[in-house]
C-alpha cells in the first residue's frame, strides 16, 4: 500500500536519513519535504518523519525503518536489502 511520507528539512539535515527517504520513494511511496512538522521536541532526538499523517521519531535510522514498517513494497512484497554494508 502506497504511503504519504513527509520529512522536516531540519530533521533530514541533522540526522542524515536521506537514503531511507530515497528507498521509500523508489518503492513507490509519495515522499516530500516540509519546512517543519511542529514536533520539535521529538524531532531533535533522532530521525523522524510523518507517514500517512502519523508522526514517527526514533533514536536511529534502523529503528525508524522498523517503526514505519518499511519491510514491504506498496504491493506487499518484501523489499530487497539495498543498504550498503557497514
Amino acid at each position: 500500500m502506497r504511503a504519504a511520507i513527509v520529512c522536516c528539512f531540519w530533521n533530514l539535515q541533522e540526522n542524515r536519513h536521506g537514503d531511507l527517504l530515497d528507498e521509500l520513494a523508489e518503492a513507490g511511496h509519495d515522499v516530500s519535504l516540509a519546512h517543519c512538522l511542529h514536533q520539535c521536541a521529538g524531532c531533535r532526538r533522532g530521525p523522524a518523519l510523518e507517514k500517512d499523517g502519523v508522526w514517527h521519531g526514533e533514536p536511529d535510522k534502523e529503528a525508524l525503518r522498523r517503526a514505519i514498517g518499511f519491510d514491504a513494497e506498496p504491493d506487499g512484497n518484501r523489499l530487497p536489502d539495498r543498504r550498503k554494508p557497514d
